[in-house]
């Protein structure tokens, strides 16, 4: 009887954990259900904008959606030339500029206040164009756009992200060219799709947030709480000891000074060897005197190249 009591008792014990590895996948796919649900209404336009008949209504329309009150602007012959403010929701852009091409089109050109490493050209395939040796696949795009870059396992990486697979999914019939080279953006949009134009910004904006976590280099929430190195657990802003462990704040490893919020008006990064935070200027000029990681002295020399352009 005892023995059965015991199997009974482990038989428990093994149906809770598993009863609550479940429920925890359950919470877990939520949460992540939730996210996509609130950044896809980040992106869709506050007003409708199918009440616009004329051309010069879709792109007021535009222009407003993209001002929010708060940025000056240019009347073009064609358009508008929209000049961004620090703090606007697009302000990865310096001025956006949004232009009626054709009785079909309107095109988005952005420039941003970020290097974009390498080029990505995307094509709306039922349109011909020339093949060129710069062309590559990716499996979920491959149907309905075609790319182009120099660099194609970087943008492999960016597109594991299915945020901005379902956004170029979702609209493939109505982008016709998305183009991102150094500080440019351009897209070319079908008329009477003018919501998509905020989608097309927002998409930027999500290609630049994966380029950040592939080079390492943190944004101002994540610079607001840094991880403890002993024992993981993130800092409070003005936090100056770990409350868990005891250990000191997290500092950058060239200039040994800590690390506090007010550093969001520098680039802060974390080494891809071995996770430690630094200055992303002091690394840089740490790497380009010597080619080993100043905490682990493995050589990251091929990363000084990605901060330099990030």
């Amino acid at each position: 009887m005892e023995s059965f009591a015991i199997l009974v008792i482990i038989f428990s014990v093994i149906v809770i954990f598993i009863l609550v590895g479940i429920a925890r996948s359950v919470r877990k796919k939520e949460k992540y259900t939730k996210n996509i649900k609130s950044r896809i209404s980040e992106i869709t336009p506050k007003s409708d904008p199918t009440r616009y008949k004329g051309k010069s209504k879709i792109l007021e329309w535009l222009k407003s959606e993209i001002m929010e009150n708060n940025a000056n602007v240019l009347r073009l012959s064609k358009g508008y030339q929209i000049k961004i403010p620090r703090g606007h929701k697009y302000d990865l852009f310096s001025a956006i500029k949004i232009t009626q091409e054709s009785k079909k089109t309107i095109k988005i050109v952005g420039i941003l206040t970020k290097v974009i490493p390498s080029y990505l050209d995307i094509r709306n395939s039922k349109i011909l164009y020339g093949s060129t040796k710069d062309s590559f696949s990716v499996f979920d795009l491959d149907r309905d756009f075609k790319l182009y870059s120099t660099a194609p396992d970087m943008w492999r990486e960016i597109f594991t992200n299915s945020e901005i697979i379902n956004l170029l999914q979702n609209n493939s019939l109505h982008i016709q060219h998305y183009y991102l080279r150094g500080e440019y953006m351009e897209a070319l949009i079908s008329h009477n799709q003018v919501g998509l134009g905020t989608t097309i910004l927002s998409l930027t904006i999500l290609i630049h947030e994966e380029l950040k976590k592939l080079f390492g280099i943190l944004d101002s929430t994540e610079i607001e709480k840094l991880v403890c190195y002993n024992c993981q657990d993130p800092f409070d802003p003005l936090e100056e000891v770990c409350d868990k462990c005891g250990s000191s704040r997290p500092r950058c490893i060239v200039c040994l000074l800590d690390l506090y919020p007010s550093d969001i008006e520098r680039d802060v990064v974390t080494t891809p060897c071995c996770g430690v935070y630094a200055h992303k200027d002091h690394i840089i000029t740490w790497l380009k005197q010597d080619p080993r990681c100043p905490n682990c002295h493995k050589n990251i020399s091929h990363w000084l190249g990605q901060l330099q352009i990030s």
